[in-house]
């Protein structure tokens, strides 16, 4: 968030970037050789895309962010209105159950409805061996039509939960809960 960020940090990142991808060393100004890692086509265009990452969290300020009339409520009117999938993950789950709601209502985060699943006793939260916590279906998690499988991803080996029709339907008729 634009808020949390030190922007004047934010700036000085920014301009240092920007400075590499140009091939120019940021501390003392002067062009590196082209035989330089940074001068690498691939290298300098993963820079600049950076550097607009960066700008536009830099240029968005904290007024900027959405404010919403409406916290987040499902009716059963919008809930009939969420595609169901055979099966999904949490996260597209959730942005289905967004794409419904009202523009003024404050968007359903997929943490929401994870933290709910724990308390519920539907999922547990466990430790691997290298110390990393994860969520698993329990039996009962199980029992609504959730399973799990480990998967290998960008961040590493990961237990992937899917909810089935029938977990996804539970879930709205229990979103009340949250």
């Amino acid at each position: 968030m634009a808020s949390d960020i030190d922007q004047n940090k934010l700036k000085v990142a920014i301009d240092w970037i920007n400075k590499l991808a140009n091939g120019m060393n940021p501390i003392d100004g002067t062009f590196l050789p082209d035989s330089d890692i940074v001068n690498n086509v691939h290298i300098s265009r993963c820079l600049f895309y950076v550097s607009s990452l960066l700008e536009g969290v830099w240029k968005k300020k904290p007024s900027q962010q959405k404010q919403y009339e409406l916290e987040f409520q499902l009716t059963p009117e919008i809930a009939l209105k969420v595609y169901i999938a055979e099966r999904t993950g949490i996260a597209m789950f959730v942005k289905e159950i967004n794409k419904v709601i009202p523009e003024n209502m404050q968007p359903l985060a997929a943490s929401k409805v994870t933290q709910w699943l724990v308390s519920a006793g539907y999922l547990v939260e466990q430790q691997s061996s290298d110390g990393r916590k994860y969520k698993a279906p329990t039996e009962l998690g199980a029992s609504i039509g959730m399973t799990s499988a480990w998967k290998d991803g960008y961040q590493g080996h990961y237990l992937a939960i899917s909810y089935d029709a029938n977990a996804q339907h539970f879930i709205l008729e229990n979103l009340f809960k949250l």
